[in-house]
């Protein structure tokens, strides 16, 4: 619970427009069915009513539902309050509604936790720091409200009444930049005038390109050699030719090298286009096109700055790009020396240790189809590093080696400070208090909240203690999977809890499934309406029922021996289908057989042998079905390696196994 989230005081003061509208009030409750019952003083301690969190939920159900709130309500409430659900979009919100002539004092408070993300917070922010005799700090933030694309005419006058003599051709520049990678070029148009001389007939240009002025192309040919070094100019240029539908001319635009002195106002729009550009090269047939394009990832950002401290789209879009560079060079290129280089950089394009391990694999894999078998055991051993991971696991199997089994989290002392501070942390008192109201779906939301917000190993074991306590399963396997996504292992035993009845033959693969599909929540019901452990469609568990000739109730799809009967036959019977392959009855669970025949017409019958599983799980054009199937493996893995009587034997090919593969990893 980094970056000050263990704020223990409440503000609770709010504004006469916030209390007045009336909503139903959170009122603690005897424990509602399936709660664990208050035995002794810690657990009834936790049930007497916390009136200051019961007051702070309430605000946050109002300010989540909308309405006219002020900037003071948000901001005494989110400043209280960190990192509860919805944090992002109630600071957007707060933002929004952001006046001129706001108090300072909290403004400033407001925007310590994290910068402004609209021209609206910086011009308030600079406002603010005005108030407040911070006259070079302010100037700063008026030059980042002047570079957003968002800022609105209004706030737009004001900075330049109050901040204009401070302005110079590159803020302008910056603006006129951000506003034309927006797709803005009216605006941009008015204030070309200001820029610097130097890049005014690239910004000219662009605004005829986006316009689609007839005279475009004569505007363009005066900035043309700016191209390989202006990326705004690229940008346009490449979207102006695919408008036009001329793909392949734009394709051998962006394949050739380039050297940005200008780089992207907003990076990730510019791989958004690199991707657009690859994939329609790739479509046509073009491997070699599609390669030189999707490789050039680098000179985006400046020299020194982080990738992995990028937002989560830029990371996206940039381990996209490299994962269809590297796969074009091994697949269709057959170059695996330039496949170890992208799956290389694809291990270092995100935080998650899932995307770390996946590239540490695949560069593995190409570093031995090029000889370079020292790096490719170097490779293989940083993804052995994640054992809970598919990919982790089959990098075990390269080295011969078992998938440990993962150990109890370790107890945290009584009187420690690290558990005096998580019981007085408003999010943890507030994910306890719900417990005993009743609103299980409301707890389900501060349950993934709480967990990602953990940053230490004890803070994680603080809440499996928890888990334990509420009788929220779904909480430990959440904290693992935050953790993971952090890029900081958890491997604990109690982030794999098991189902309390399935079948010998299917009892890994059952729990793993329904570890992906519900985190063992009960209640869970998806935005499609699968119910329950296993997550069932009810027009599916009514099918299964009928086929077991037990009776049908869809309310007891959350009662877990009738859910995980019904899922578990379900599943039985998708391994029957195709005779046994556990990838392609996973799938089947996931999409539906029906789409499973579809991709085994595209991409080929890995069961044959004829075919890589591991390339045809990779081909599954469903992301969702495609991370779903190498989820549920790698935790059947887990569950067989913790619980090997139940499972199967343990062996050095282990995951190969579950795959239907010959060879192992």
């Amino acid at each position: 619970m980094g970056r000050a989230a263990f704020l223990v005081p409440i503000l609770l003061a709010f504004t006469a427009s916030a209390t007045a509208e009336k909503l139903p009030e959170l009122m603690l409750a005897a424990s509602p069915a399936g709660a664990p019952a208050a035995a002794g003083g810690a657990a009834a301690a936790v049930q007497a009513a916390d009136n200051g969190i019961l007051y702070a939920i309430n605000d946050w159900r109002r300010l989540r539902q909308g309405g006219n709130y002020s900037f003071s309500d948000y901001a005494r409430f989110l400043n209280a309050n960190r990192e509860w659900p919805g944090e992002s979009t109630l600071r957007r919100q707060a933002e929004r509604s952001m006046r001129p002539g706001e108090n300072a004092a909290l403004v400033l408070g407001f925007f310590q936790v994290e910068k402004p993300r609209t021209g609206t917070g910086w011009t308030r922010y600079a406002d603010a720091l005005a108030q407040s005799g911070r006259g070079a700090e302010a100037v700063t933030a008026a030059k980042e409200a002047w570079a957003s694309d968002s800022l609105n005419s209004a706030d737009e006058a004001a900075i330049l009444a109050r901040y204009g003599a401070q302005l110079t051709p590159q803020d302008h520049n910056r603006r006129v930049d951000a506003l034309l990678f927006a797709k803005d070029p009216n605006n941009a148009a008015r204030l070309l005038a200001w820029t610097s001389p130097d890049r005014q007939a690239a910004f000219n240009a662009r605004v005829a390109m986006q316009q689609r002025l007839p005279n475009s192309e004569t505007y363009f040919r005066s900035a043309q050699h700016r191209i390989g070094a202006d990326a705004g100019l690229l940008m346009d240029r490449l979207r102006y030719l695919r408008d036009g539908g001329n793909t392949m001319m734009a394709a051998q635009l962006a394949a050739q090298p380039h050297a940005f002195t200008e780089r992207p106002a907003d990076v990730e729009r510019w791989y958004e286009m690199l991707l657009l550009v690859a994939g329609d090269a790739l479509s046509a047939g073009q491997s070699t096109l599609a390669y030189n394009v999707a490789r050039q990832v680098d000179d985006a950002l400046p020299q020194g700055v982080q990738l992995a401290d990028q937002p989560y789209g830029v990371r996206d879009e940039y381990t996209s790009l490299t994962w269809l560079a590297g796969r074009t060079a091994m697949d269709r290129l057959r170059n695996p020396g330039n496949a170890v280089a992208m799956f290389y950089r694809y291990a270092q394009g995100g935080k998650s240790l899932q995307v770390a391990t996946k590239g540490w694999y695949w560069a593995g894999r190409a570093a031995l189809a090029s000889g370079q078998a020292p790096a490719a055991q170097d490779y293989f051993r940083r993804a052995a590093l994640s054992p809970e991971l598919f990919y982790g696991q089959l990098a075990l199997e390269r080295l011969g080696l078992r998938v440990p089994a993962p150990g109890p989290s370790a107890p945290i002392a009584a009187a420690s400070a690290t558990r005096t501070a998580f019981g007085q942390n408003s999010l943890v008192r507030a994910t306890r208090q719900m417990t005993y109201s009743g609103r299980a779906d409301e707890q389900t939301l501060f349950v993934r909240a709480l967990a990602e917000s953990l940053d230490s190993h004890e803070q994680r074991a603080l809440a499996m203690e928890m888990a334990r306590q509420l009788g929220r399963q779904d909480l430990a396997v959440w904290v693992a999977r935050a953790a993971r996504n952090d890029g900081d292992a958890f491997y604990v035993r109690e982030a794999f809890p098991t189902l309390s009845t399935t079948p010998r033959t299917t009892w890994a693969l059952a729990n793993g499934i329904a570890r992906q599909e519900s985190s063992f929540d009960r209640n869970a019901i998806s935005h499609a309406g699968a119910r329950g452990l296993m997550q069932l469609m009810p027009a599916t568990a009514r099918e299964q029922a009928g086929k077991l000739g037990v009776g049908y109730d869809m309310s007891r799809l959350h009662t877990p021996d009738y859910n995980i009967m019904l899922g578990s036959s379900y599943f039985q019977r998708m391994l029957n289908t195709w005779d046994g392959s556990v990838p392609l009855a996973v799938a089947s669970y996931n999409a539906g057989a029906g789409n499973v025949r579809k991709w085994l017409n595209a991409y080929g019958d890995p069961r044959t042998g004829q075919v890589d599983m591991i390339g045809w799980i990779e081909a599954i054009p469903f992301s969702e079905t495609r991370g779903y199937v190498q989820r549920v493996v790698e935790n059947a893995v887990v569950y067989d390696a913790m619980n090997p009587q139940q499972g199967t034997a343990q062996a050095t090919t282990h995951v190969s196994r579950f795959l239907g593969k010959r060879s192992p990893g």
